[in-house]
């Protein structure tokens, strides 16, 4: 007797059979929906960090560029004696015929030149933007000891409280002042086992000296210049000339420019101008100017037809900045590069507001 043994074909085919096409489809929409998903948070916090990163270069550049150029607009025209002495500057270009260079120009310890103005001696500012020059006397660990009291002196004995002596240099532009009076000149010798400091006339370093004398003098400089009456404290300090100007950075993917600021230096022995980039990113850079006896702020142009760059007090300095990287702005302008603008008011501290 044989049996036949039948097996349900309907279980049969459902055990066997594979995805529907529309589970299939299903399945399909449900992972591009949540790749989808996925991706948008990806894009969206992406786009989140590089609008962080592009707000906090912005910003790094303007915290950094403001306060270095603050600090020098607090110490315009400061000498380290009182700001209501008299300056003796005999530094030849000083008293050269012809305009002397912003660098050694004491009656102008603050100067703003417009747009139209190139600033002399540098080679790399944007054209058609302005710029700012200052100078002041930086007080140092040095003093005069002793001076000579012969007419014609072109030297004095320096002291210091480092232990080590004086780090003054061959070639130096100092500053050397007491309540009455100051003098600018260029140090030519610092030799001998004493600390004698020499500033003779001759070229030996530029820009050079046109007196042996530190004295106040009327009409041209000679040689012999006048003796001065500094005593033994006789407080030594550094010429500091700096200025201010937007430049090319030579980076035209991060959009080319930057703040610079260029000060005189010591270059073997020689006065020259050094330039450093201070912040990358400043696209505009403008000033204006408060004087002393007015509540408004005024342009260059104005200050320079009045001759009263001696009057100013305060300045105000606004810049434009634009972050280095690129499409993150919802404009297409500047390469959709993150901007903003700043403006802060700084006053000169040696003179009253």
């Amino acid at each position: 007797m044989s049996r036949n043994f039948f097996r349900p074909m309907t279980a049969l085919y459902f055990s066997s059979r594979g995805l529907a096409l529309v589970e299939l489809m299903i399945s399909l929409v449900l992972g591009l929906v949540i790749i989808g998903a996925v991706t948008g948070i990806m894009l969206s916090n992406m786009q989140g960090f590089h609008t962080t990163r592009g707000l906090s270069q912005v910003q790094d550049a303007a915290r950094v560029g403001f306060e270095l150029l603050a600090r020098d607009v607090r110490q315009a025209g400061n000498v380290p004696c009182g700001n209501d002495i008299t300056i003796v500057n005999i530094l030849n270009p000083a008293n050269d015929v012809g305009a002397t260079p912003w660098q050694y120009d004491w009656d102008n310890a603050v100067k703003g030149f417009d747009g139209d103005t190139a600033l002399p001696g540098v080679t790399n500012q944007i054209a058609g933007t302005e710029s700012l020059v200052m100078l002041s006397g930086q007080a140092s660990d040095t003093y005069m000891k002793e001076y000579s009291t012969t007419t014609n002196s072109a030297n004095f004995i320096a002291g210091s409280s480092n232990p080590d002596g004086h780090s003054l240099k061959d070639g130096d532009i100092l500053l050397v002042c007491n309540e009455k009076l100051g003098t600018i000149f260029q140090m030519t010798n610092a030799g001998g086992s004493d600390g004698r400091i020499v500033s003779n006339t001759g070229n030996k370093f530029q820009p050079g000296n046109c007196s042996k004398g530190f004295g106040e003098f009327f009409g041209a400089c000679t040689t012999n210049g006048v003796r001065a009456d500094y005593a033994p404290n006789t407080v030594i300090a550094q010429l500091s000339s700096t200025a201010w100007y937007l430049g090319d950075n030579g980076r035209p993917d991060e959009g080319g420019r930057s703040l610079y600021m260029v000060r005189l230096s010591n270059t073997a022995g020689d006065a020259a101008l050094s330039r450093i980039e201070i912040a990358s990113g400043v696209t505009d850079l403008s000033f204006r100017y408060r004087l002393v006896d007015t509540a408004n702020f005024e342009d260059s142009d104005t200050i320079t037809a009045a001759n009263r760059w001696a009057d100013v007090n305060a300045i105000e300095v606004s810049m434009s900045l634009l972050s280095q990287d690129q499409n993150i702005s919802t404009s297409n302008a500047d390469d959709g590069r993150l901007g903003r603008s700043f403006t802060s008011v700084v006053a000169i501290r040696s003179r009253s507001l």
